[in-house]
Parts: C-alpha cells; sequence; structure tokens
C-alpha cells in the first residue's frame, strides 16, 4: 500500500471516530464528518471502486458502532449495521468528489449537492419506513422533509467544517510529504 493510500485510510478513521461526536448530546444530530469523508475519498483515491468500498467500510463499520450503543433502542437484538439508503447516498458521493478538486467553485457546489442528497435521500427514505406514521401520499412527504429541516443545519456546518479540514489537511500534507502527490 502506498504512503498515499495509508493516509487516506487515516483519514478514513479519524472520520470514523469523529462521527462518535454524536455522543455529546442530541445538540449534535447530524454533524457527521461521513459525507464529506466520502467526497474527500472519493476526490483522492483514484480508483473508483476502492473510493466506494472505503466509504461503504467507514459506513458500515460507524453505524455498526453506534447502532448498538447510542441507538440500541432503536433496534431489537444485534445490529448489523446495513442501512441501504444511506450507503447508497455516501456511495454516490463518494463518486462526486472526483469533481471536488477541481476549483473552489466545484468545491463548493459538490458540498452543496452531497448536502441536499442526503437530505433528500435520508428523508425519503423516513417517508417509506415502516416506523414512521407519515400519510402516505403528498402533504406525508412534504411533512416528513419539513421534520428534517432542523437537523439541516449541523449537516451543512459539518459538511463545510469536515470538508475544509480534510481536503485542508491534506493538501497541505501533500506540499510536505512529496510521495502524497
Amino acid at each position: 500500500m502506498t504512503k498515499r493510500n495509508t493516509t487516506i485510510i487515516a483519514f478514513i478513521l479519524l472520520a470514523i471516530a469523529s462521527r462518535l461526536l454524536i455522543l455529546a448530546g442530541p445538540g449534535w444530530a447530524n454533524f457527521s464528518p461521513i459525507a464529506s469523508m466520502a467526497l474527500f475519498v472519493g476526490a483522492y483515491l483514484q480508483n473508483r471502486k476502492q473510493a466506494v468500498a472505503w466509504t461503504l467500510l467507514a459506513v458500515w463499520g460507524s453505524n455498526l458502532i453506534l447502532n448498538n450503543t447510542l441507538y440500541d433502542a432503536f433496534f431489537p437484538g444485534f445490529s448489523f449495521g446495513f442501512d441501504g439508503y444511506h450507503m447508497l447516498t455516501f456511495a454516490l458521493i463518494a463518486l462526486l468528489g472526483q469533481n471536488a478538486t477541481a476549483s473552489a467553485s466545484r468545491f463548493v457546489g459538490t458540498n452543496v449537492v452531497a448536502v441536499i442528497g442526503f437530505f433528500l435521500i435520508s428523508n425519503f427514505n423516513s417517508f417509506v419506513s415502516p416506523d414512521h406514521t407519515y400519510t402516505r401520499d403528498f402533504a406525508g412527504l412534504v411533512n416528513c422533509y419539513a421534520a428534517g429541516i432542523p437537523f439541516l443545519k449541523n449537516t451543512i456546518a459539518s459538511q463545510f467544517l469536515f470538508s475544509g479540514l480534510f481536503f485542508g489537511a491534506f493538501e497541505a500534507l501533500k506540499k510536505q510529504v512529496p510521495a502524497l502527490r
């Protein structure tokens, strides 16, 4: 494994550990580095299949930990941490990452698309979930999206904070360590 890939994997492990920030309290809901990590991995791993695989492994691993500790009340018995909608979302964000480093406007744009995509897909998942009581009509869908709006500020804040940290730190490291280029 190259020094570049080892460094990228270290960033992935940092993102998994940072996802546990949610343990700090309910005010931190949706404040997560995972979408930023997916964008970062998609931008810096040349192999798209590896970028998606590492992203899915990070999502699955952190879900496994959180679902069986913090969210254990929502899962009867052991949770295997698999959530198809979220995994699909993060895989798409990883694929989007290849566009994130071309310019500052692309960096901002891909982060905005990641936030909006996550919001739309995760709330649609809540709408179709049998565990929620939204009516199965347009009004129920609108209510579901409206209920997700309070979580959007943490999603936006964390997306730009963690993307700035991950991309900025890696670019700074690339200047210091030629093997990362």
